[in-house]
């Protein structure tokens, strides 16, 4: 027998999308910031120095729509330009101390706001979820650039066995 499986496509796409909803908007309200620099700002929390190419393809936009959010973060003081000690041609971005307390801030408020949404699960409900999530980003996280933009919100402290390094994407 063939599974109609139209209604978890659909029930799994708008469970998707509200979370992702919830999240960003609680993450956006805390930290002051659009979407994008939300995003940003937690990708600079991962890993101090990245480069506006690899924030570029893990935000999935233009080159100078790179540049114009990175301009943003730094005219409002939460990222700053320095060269890149491995490549004089590129630039590193880091956050200021402001930045800092903005990625905590987000990051804070994304837990808070997934833990409020799990809640109505059972302990054996949330491991149950929890390997299905993991079977599922093994399955969508192919590359580099996906992981990132899979990761861009995540606590890198908080997940010790990412499905999405465990790919073979050792350098998140």
């Amino acid at each position: 027998m063939v599974m109609n499986t139209i209604s978890i496509e659909n029930k799994v796409g708008a469970l998707a999308l509200a979370l992702s909803d919830a999240v960003l908007s609680s993450a956006q309200g805390e930290a002051s910031e659009d979407r994008p620099a939300v995003a940003a700002i937690a990708l600079l929390g991962h890993e101090p120095g990245m480069t506006i190419d690899r924030l570029r393809r893990a935000l999935r936009i233009s080159h100078p729509g790179a540049v114009r959010l990175v301009d943003r973060l730094v005219a409002r003081g939460v990222a700053e330009r320095k060269q890149s000690e491995t490549d004089r041609r590129a630039v590193s971005l880091f956050l200021t101390n402001t930045g800092k307390a903005s990625c905590t801030a987000i990051l804070t408020v994304r837990q808070e706001r997934i833990a409020q949404v799990l809640e109505v699960l059972s302990p054996d409900e949330c491991k149950t979820l929890e390997a299905l999530s993991d079977k599922l980003l093994r399955k969508l996280v192919r590359n580099l650039d996906q992981a990132y933009s899979a990761c861009r919100l995540c606590d890198p402290k908080a997940c010790q066995d990412c499905p999405c390094r465990s790919r073979g994407v050792d350098e998140l």
